[in-house]
């Protein structure tokens, strides 16, 4: 006998775990619908005001000078002692290039976003480099000789002033140049492009440098020579000195650019300066006798006398291109180490040794007898470009 399995309620069962299941499924999903939705938090404002320290290496071209000191080797007449050439005469200060050499120094840098996401800002800066400085100093009771060498205007012929020679006279030459270079500026920064990680933002603002050459030299001479004209001991002491001033005030137009790469960062900016250079220059000189107790100072020197001594101002037009690579690595929150090249090419510098005039009219020199000839030596702004640059490393804090 064969017996069939019948269950009437199977189908009922199932069909009510089903409807279970889906009204389980919309109460979940509505419970969820009413719980706040979760998003992902925006990161933090990157730091908008940031600062950044240098020290600077760099090395600025130097101020070319013309002959000021010669010598002779002993046995030489009195007419060709010093006299640019004569035989054997040579240069013992000038006709060279000074203060070239590379100089430490320190810049500043501050800014400041108006945005989180750095598109708008504004930034600063001023770098200083120490002072150059050249000297010569030489003494001689006559032997070696030492003089100054000038072109003699009336005799149209290469000359020399003693301040040593052999039985005739005893004395000393001193010169010494110093040169300072420093700037400043302040920039409106906008960003004009970004792709991923790189970055492009335009600038513009002020531009100020400053040049200063200080150039003075300082001879004596004591007569030796018994039965000459001039009493033995008498002293002269002739004095010159040069100074020029070149000050750049100007609109500084410029491009950045930033590339980012985890921690480090290359930053690059092309900039040229449009304005006006103020050269100032001023040239002095005088001469002091001392003899039997008395002394007598009067106006001019040998390079310095009333054809060209005086103040002198120029205002012309200068071009200051400019331009400049960092590399950063950030070591911590905030910091990066940085490392950079810069260059400044200056248009327009008035340096001392292109005020320096070596032809001179001796019926000029003090005591001035006025007997004519031509005004010599002449005074005439002659500039010069000026180049600076070198290597930077420091610090910025961004916060």
């Amino acid at each position: 006998m064969r017996f069939t399995s019948f269950r009437p309620f199977a189908g009922i069962t199932l069909n009510i775990v089903t409807i279970v299941l889906v009204a389980v499924g919309a109460s979940a999903l509505a419970a969820a619908a009413d719980l706040p939705a979760v998003t992902k938090a925006p990161p933090p404002d990157s730091g908008r005001l940031w600062v950044e320290f240098d020290y600077l290496a760099w090395t600025v071209k130097g101020n070319r000078l013309p002959p000021l000191a010669t010598t002779s080797p002993p046995g030489t007449p009195q007419v060709q002692a010093g006299v640019l050439g004569a035989p054997g005469a040579s240069v013992l200060f000038g006709d060279s290039t000074v203060n070239d050499e590379w100089r430490s120094g320190l810049r500043a840098r501050m800014g400041y976003w108006f945005d989180s996401r750095r598109r708008i800002g504004i930034e600063g800066s001023f770098f200083g480099l120490e002072q150059a400085s050249t000297e010569f100093n030489a003494g001689s009771a006559g032997t070696p000789i030492l003089a100054r060498p000038f072109f003699d205007a009336l005799a149209n012929q290469q000359s020399a002033a003693l301040s040593a020679f052999p039985g005739l006279v005893a004395g000393s030459v001193n010169i010494n140049e110093t040169s300072r270079f420093l700037g400043a500026d302040a920039l409106y920064r906008q960003q004009i492009g970004s792709w991923g990680s790189e970055h492009f933002s335009v600038l513009i603002g002020y531009r100020y440098l400053h040049s200063s050459d200080k150039l003075g030299i300082a001879t004596t001479a004591t007569v030796t020579l018994v039965g000459g004209g001039v009493p033995v001991g008498t002293t002269f002491s002739v004095s010159d000195s040069f100074n020029a001033t070149s000050n750049f005030h100007g609109l500084d137009l410029g491009i950045i650019g930033e590339f980012t790469q985890g921690p480090w960062l290359l930053e690059w900016r092309a900039k040229v300066a449009l304005g006006a250079n103020f050269n100032e220059a001023q040239i002095n000189g005088s001469t002091t006798t001392i003899s039997g107790g008395a002394t007598a100072t009067l106006p001019g020197g040998l390079l310095a006398l009333s054809s060209n001594a005086g103040s002198y101002s120029q205002t012309r037009f200068a071009v200051v291109p400019e331009l400049a690579l960092k590399v950063g690595y950030q070591f911590a929150p905030g910091w990066r180490i940085m490392g950079g090249y810069d260059l400044i090419y200056w248009t327009g510098v008035q340096r001392t040794g292109n005020l320096i005039d070596t032809t001179v009219n001796p019926n000029l020199l003090p005591p001035s007898t006025g007997l004519g000839g031509p005004q010599r030596p002449q005074f005439q702004f002659n500039s010069s470009p000026l180049l600076a640059q070198g290597f930077s490393i420091g610090l910025r804090y961004e916060y």
